[in-house]
């Protein structure tokens, strides 16, 4: 008799909890259908609710999570309407909210289907898919309100960025996105062309790499350009994330993109395919790219320094020392074709027999000016400041104490 009466207790205040807490729904619901509501007036809502969702009895219903999402919806409109009226506003705790509701919101869309039955309390089967038939009650309503907000969501990412707070950003850009290619947004003819979304999926990858998270970054660029988005600094951004990740082989071949459709107008897609074919020793369409650069632009002196190294590894400094000339005279301050031609005749002159002959000692003033010059813009070079050590020696020179 006692473990009965133990018994219908527990079942008696197991239905009590769940009868509060459903008054708490209620209550709530009830609150936010108010027509002049402050910011404050939801927040205090929200806190309410918030209680529901936490609770065993009702944290797998959908209604407490459809309710919350609401309200953060509610919070997000209320605080750009007193925007829109002139008032100051938080627009980082406007986007937060809206980035909650969407959350709440997916939950309650997870939760939102019970079985269809008949008056047996049979499942009622669909003859089409031979499946159990569910019905929903918030899911349209939902649908309906996160497809309104589509575009804020765009908005918001921007303001998170300004703002520096890149993770958020990269969220919201991130509902954006999925939301302009859902079918909801479909079936409600709002969806967004990939034009619009590369640019906001540009956006995201900015965000992900301001963040040092690389592999994100990587792959919301690539997303873009996928998408029809080839800007310059999409191509830039995508390269620095590779060189951050240390990825070469992904790294030469968006390079060989950069440059087959922006062509010569930035010597670091040239340099990094170029170091490629050097690293491989693919001297032929090193060769060929350079000819092709320099052909349609004779006035980047990077081009003629990288001829210059490759011309030098086939044929010898004194076919190279021409095309490094050619990088200083148009750059008088290029540090590496200043070290490259001085550096080549170098060579030059340790190949005499006597390397204090005149012949070396002249080879040695030629090569002084190009590369004390460099040694000014690269003092932490230290290949730069062996050789000038030992040309300082073998002239006796005092300088070899300034190095």
């Amino acid at each position: 008799m006692r473990n009965l009466v133990l018994v219908l207790f527990i079942a008696s205040c197991s239905i009590l909890e769940v009868a509060a807490q459903q008054r708490v729904v209620n209550e709530v619901k009830k609150e936010i259908s108010g027509l002049s509501l402050t910011v404050d007036n939801y927040k205090n809502s929200l806190k309410k609710i918030t209680k529901t969702l936490e609770n065993d009895e009702t944290k797998e219903k959908a209604e407490p999570w459809w309710i919350a999402g609401k309200i953060q919806y509610a919070i997000y409109d209320k605080m750009m309407n007193n925007k829109a009226a002139g008032e100051k506003i938080n627009q980082v705790e406007a986007g937060l909210a809206l980035i909650d509701g969407y959350d709440k919101f997916l939950t309650a869309l997870d939760k939102d289907s019970t079985k269809v039955t008949d008056k047996k309390g049979n499942p009622v089967i669909d003859k089409r898919t031979k499946k159990c038939k569910v019905k929903t009650k918030y899911s349209q309503d939902i649908v309906n309100r996160v497809v309104d907000h589509m575009i804020d969501y765009s908005a918001v990412a921007g303001d998170f960025y300004l703002a520096n707070d890149w993770e958020h950003a990269y969220r919201a850009w991130d509902i954006y996105c999925e939301i302009a290619t859902s079918s909801w947004a479909k079936s409600k003819k709002m969806t967004e062309p990939d034009s619009v979304v590369g640019y906001n999926r540009f956006f995201q990858g900015l965000a992900a790499y301001q963040a040092h998270q690389y592999d994100k970054a990587v792959l919301q660029l690539s997303n873009a350009r996928n998408l029809g988005y080839k800007k310059k600094a999409l191509y830039d951004t995508w390269i620095d994330a590779l060189l951050k990740q240390h990825d070469t082989i992904y790294l030469v071949s968006v390079a060989h993109e950069a440059h087959d459709m922006l062509g010569a107008s930035d010597p670091r897609y040239v340099h990094i395919l170029i170091n490629h074919y050097l690293k491989s020793k693919n001297y032929s369409e090193a060769n060929e790219l350079l000819d092709e650069v320099i052909e349609s632009d004779s006035l980047v002196a990077d081009y003629y320094d990288l001829k210059g190294r490759i011309v030098e590894i086939e044929k010898g400094v004194d076919v190279a020392i021409p095309f490094y000339k050619k990088a200083v005279e148009l750059n008088p301050e290029h540090p590496m074709a200043l070290f490259d031609i001085g550096n080549a005749l170098y060579t030059k002159a340790i190949a005499e027999n006597d390397h204090k002959s005149s012949q070396a000692m002249e080879l040695y003033n030629q090569a002084l000016p190009y590369l004390e010059k460099a040694y000014k813009l690269m003092p932490r070079n230290e290949a730069l400041k062996n050789i000038l050590s030992r040309i300082y020696y073998v002239m006796g020179s005092n300088k070899i104490d300034m190095l």
